[in-house]
Formats: C-alpha cells, sequence, structure tokens
C-alpha cells in the first residue's frame, strides 16, 4: 500500500515536468555558424528530453537546429542547413555548454 503511494506521489509531481517536453515555446534564440547567423532573434524553443536536449526554430520557417546532450555540458548539434529542409542532415559538430549557449569554434548556438 505505501509503495503504491509514493509511486502515485511520483507521478503526480513528474507530471508537469514531464509534461513540458516536446512543448514549443517562444524564447530569444541565436544560431551563428561561421560568420553566417540563419537564426537570429524570436524563435520557437522545444525541450526534447530531460536532459537537457533541445531544439530551435526560426519564426520565418527556414532554419531550425537541433542540440542532443550527450554528457552533462556536452553535446552534438545539427541543422538543416538548407532553408525549409526538413531533415537536420548538417551537422554542427560537438558542442560544450557555455551559459545559456552550446559553443564550438565555428558555431555558437543560444536560446534564453
Amino acid at each position: 500500500m505505501r509503495r503504491g503511494l509514493l509511486a502515485m506521489a511520483f507521478a503526480i509531481a513528474a507530471g508537469p515536468a514531464l509534461a513540458e517536453i516536446d512543448v514549443p515555446r517562444p524564447a530569444d534564440c541565436l544560431l551563428v555558424i561561421d560568420d553566417q547567423k540563419p537564426i537570429s532573434g524570436r524563435c520557437s524553443f522545444t525541450p526534447l528530453d530531460a536532459d537537457g536536449s533541445f531544439t530551435i526554430a526560426g519564426q520565418d520557417g527556414r532554419f531550425f537546429a537541433y542540440v542532443l546532450v550527450t554528457a552533462p555540458g556536452q553535446a552534438d548539434g545539427f541543422w538543416n542547413g538548407t532553408p525549409k529542409a526538413q531533415h537536420a542532415h548538417d551537422p554542427l559538430g560537438p558542442l560544450q555548454r557555455m551559459d545559456a549557449c552550446w559553443v564550438n569554434d565555428h558555431v555558437k548556438l543560444c536560446a534564453w
């Protein structure tokens, strides 16, 4: 009985946090690749997993990018590369977290 109550309490407590996964919300975003800024300004931010993985999409619908967390403070990034392409087929490479951004020598991807 006690185990069942604990499981139900956990499910209720975890419910709202789990519900936020895959729910897009407005944010301010920046994607800089070398000297190009495919995404800058208001965007759609979608958490993908409790590990911190997420996707951003520019409001104009041309570009989007994924950050897939591989370990704390480390991730792999991908983006669609071609305007309005439907797949994030272009790698951004390994990224490291720096405040609200994920970066490497060629990429800066941020969401606030």
